[in-house]
């Protein structure tokens, strides 16, 4: 496996939310990484910008067997956003350590 990537869009996600991401390629151990940014709702695809409700915290992080869950929150009075964000699951063979 390459490294793959994946981009969705939460609409009207809510701030201090725990996210699930379904994905058929995500194991108890892949190793993981989400970002995010504030979405407009266009033809452009994606369609990010940083606004007033900064940062955007994407944490914990936690890959199962078949999905991903994380958490997002946000500085500001914005208690509903839309967000991108884009999830990348590394490929296993790459050289790893673990403790």
């Amino acid at each position: 496996m390459t490294i793959q990537h994946w981009r969705h869009l939460w609409r009207s996600a809510p701030r201090l939310s725990r996210y699930t991401f379904h994905w058929d390629i995500l194991k108890n151990d892949s190793f993981v990484v989400v970002t995010a940014a504030e979405a407009r709702i266009s033809a452009t695809v994606p369609d990010r910008f940083i606004g007033d409700a900064k940062p955007i915290v994407v944490g914990n992080i936690a890959s199962h067997d078949g999905f991903v869950e994380f958490t997002l929150w946000w500085q500001g009075d914005f208690p509903y956003l839309n967000i991108w964000t884009d999830i990348t699951v590394f490929d296993p063979s790459d050289p790893s350590g673990a403790n």
